[in-house]
């Protein structure tokens, strides 16, 4: 957790962090990435830059599986 102190009323507000399950960097809920999640039964975390990688791997995958149906289907 962080915790902000406002200068000039000196109250503290504190952010929550979170470390991403995969570089397991720290983050916070507003730069992004996806805080608290579930594969299966296991709690996961990821920054906004494993949380990028992961969709862009996820649709490159989908997009080869598309290819493979449509080389199906042309035969």
């Amino acid at each position: 957790m962080v915790e902000v102190i406002n200068i000039h009323t000196g109250k503290k507000r504190i952010i929550k962090t979170f470390n991403c399950s995969i570089c397991n960097s720290t983050f916070t809920e507003d730069e992004g990435g996806m805080d608290n999640g579930m594969i299966g039964i296991l709690p996961v975390s990821f920054c906004p830059t494993c949380f990028s990688g992961i969709l862009n791997m996820a649709e490159y995958f989908m997009d080869k599986s598309d290819e493979k149906e449509e080389e199906k289907e042309d035969i």
